[in-house]
């Protein structure tokens, strides 16, 4: 009796087991229908892998793929450089990675110790447990690669607590490579084979206003200038008289609040520029100009064209606002920037900008022009520029909050996310559109007064329309309409005229909708196409119904 008793509460038990097991695999299946990733390929594969992603752009297409980084501790930052044909990427805690598409590995290079530790250790000191301590914006923020005189150099930024002094700032580290060194997991360093270059003054004390080390404000970021020269674009780390004791971005004898020039073999800096806040992007452009990428306050997020010892007005001068949505009390205008050099360009309502590059060798529409990557929008931003004037600034979703924007030595477009994750971009090997419609002229064996009927109607759906199934922002995608659902796509404005009707686009809805919109379903903005001609409108349907 008890040995019945047994099996059959262990066959209880295993199809208890094989229901979970379902339902988990079920679950993972609806989630990778909901987001159109394969996540259950991922899981296959045993690399966190995305290669189904597309973004859209005026000129081209992109298409992505996501590789997804571990990380240890929490909080956000990191940045990428290129070693050769190697990607490297460092985390906000200081590991170090190659990735390609395929995924990652992790290199023994270990960074050079930013006193981290020792920092969560005084915090908890009577001297200073009081404060407000934020150890997720204590980082490495920013690494480059560079060659000269036969060497291979990698150079670190990073905010550094000096525990003997008790404060901080930002400290660049420089190391050389072993001769011929091919791929950085070749090589092992310790955190002791850098050196340490060059270090801002004066260290910083911790504040007893709001945060008491705010390293999301360090800035941090560098660009190679010439030779072993850089440019480091040094956040005020928050002392800008409002948010702590003091301002310094305006005081010419600290490193605060300035883009600085630094010569790595010497060690000696100049500043190039003062009253600048927390640049999250620098770089260097074909013609030797430096951009950099600045958060402002509440508002006016600036990309700024840097000129030797110009004052860019912070925090004296700002598109922006208090975050209660007050005027900048330390401001000389309100709403304008006429005192101090202007932006070259501002975002305003913030758009939470992060790194930036210059594109080139990617696609002769981008060849020459500047990407600057968002948090807070989840964009990236496509700036042509035409001698110190901006053209345009085109928006180009992403859906992460992109951390840092870089171009690889193969061409692609890299992004770091704080998601963690690497993506690489490159243009989409798409069919052109003109050359599926003369296939499909040529496969109906439509004639000429056919063919004119059929592709004058094509081209009004393409006035609002893009013949795709993932870009829905301005009208719903058209690819896939035939037998899915009515107003189910990612369309925010349907109307409820459809919202409300239900069912699938059949033929006969297709046809309804085409010839007669607002009697299909009122009040829809789908303007009436005129569609009279029946060997057209049965035309466009063909045509719809083979869009998969």
């Amino acid at each position: 009796m008890k040995l019945k008793v047994f099996k059959l509460l262990l066959f209880s038990s295993f199809v208890l087991i094989c229901c979970i097991c379902a339902f988990f695999f079920g679950f993972l299946v609806s989630e990778d229908n909901m987001r159109g990733h394969s996540k259950i390929r991922s899981l296959l594969k045993g690399s966190e892998i995305d290669d189904d992603i597309v973004m859209t752009s005026i000129f081209t297409e992109l298409e992505a793929v996501s590789v997804s980084i571990p990380i240890n501790r929490a909080g956000e930052g990191g940045a990428m450089t290129s070693f050769k044909n190697e990607l490297v990427v460092i985390t906000h805690e200081g590991r170090i990675f190659l990735v390609n598409e395929s995924g990652f590995k992790e290199t023994a290079i270990l960074a050079p110790d930013n006193g981290f530790g020792a920092y969560k250790k005084a915090a908890l000191s009577d001297k200073f447990k009081d404060l407000t301590h934020v150890f997720t914006w204590f980082r490495y923020n920013d690494i480059l690669y560079y060659f000269e005189n036969d060497h291979d150099y990698l150079v670190l930024s990073y905010t550094e607590w000096l525990a003997d002094d008790e404060c901080y700032g930002t400290a660049i580290a420089r190391l050389k490579l072993p001769a011929n060194t091919n791929s950085l997991l070749d090589v092992k360093i310790e955190p002791t084979d850098w050196d340490i270059v060059y270090r801002t003054q004066p260290c910083l004390n911790l504040k007893s206003e709001y945060r008491a080390m705010e390293g999301h404000m360090a800035g941090g970021r560098m660009a190679l200038y010439s030779g072993h020269k850089i440019v480091l674009g040094n956040g005020d780390y928050h002392w800008d008289g409002v948010y702590a004791p003091e301002s310094y971005a305006q005081v010419k004898d600290n490193d605060y609040g300035k883009v600085l020039e630094i010569d790595l073999d010497s060690g000696t800096s100049k500043h190039l520029s003062l009253g600048n806040r927390n640049m999250q992007g620098v770089m260097v452009d074909d013609l030797g100009q430096i951009w950099v990428a600045e958060h402002g306050v509440r508002g006016g997020d600036e990309l700024n064209l840097i000129e030797n010892n110009q004052n860019y007005g912070w925090p004296n001068e700002t598109l922006g606002t208090t975050y209660d949505n007050q005027p900048w009390p330390m401001s000389s205008s309100y709403g304008r920037h006429e005192e101090y050099v202007a932006p070259a360009y501002a975002w305003i309502p913030s758009i939470a900008v992060s790194g930036i590059t210059q594109i080139n060798d990617f696609h002769p529409a981008w060849d020459g022009d500047l990407l600057v990557s968002t948090l807070r929008t989840q964009k990236i931003f496509r700036i042509r520029i035409k001698g110190k004037r901006v053209l345009f600034a085109e928006p180009i979703d992403v859906g992460e909050r992109v951390r840092y924007v870089h171009q690889h030595n193969d061409g692609k477009i890299v992004l770091w996310t704080d998601s963690k994750k690497v993506q690489f971009i490159a243009p989409a090997d798409n069919q052109n559109i003109k050359d599926v419609l003369e296939d499909f002229c040529t496969e109906q064996k439509l004639d000429n007064s056919q063919k004119h009927k059929f592709l004058s109607s094509v081209n009004r759906c393409m006035e609002c329309h893009e013949f795709n199934n993932y870009n829905h922002e301005k009208a719903p995608g058209l690819e896939g309409i035939y037998n899915r659902g009515i107003a189910t796509t990612g369309y925010k404005n349907y109307s409820q005229g459809l919202h409300s009707k239900g069912g699938k686009w059949t033929r006969e809805n297709l046809k309804a909708y085409l010839k007669d919109p607002q009697a299909f379903a009122p009040g829809t903005s789908m303007p009436d196409q005129g569609l009279e001609d029946s060997e057209a409108l049965k035309s466009l349907i063909d045509f719809l119904e083979k869009l998969k």
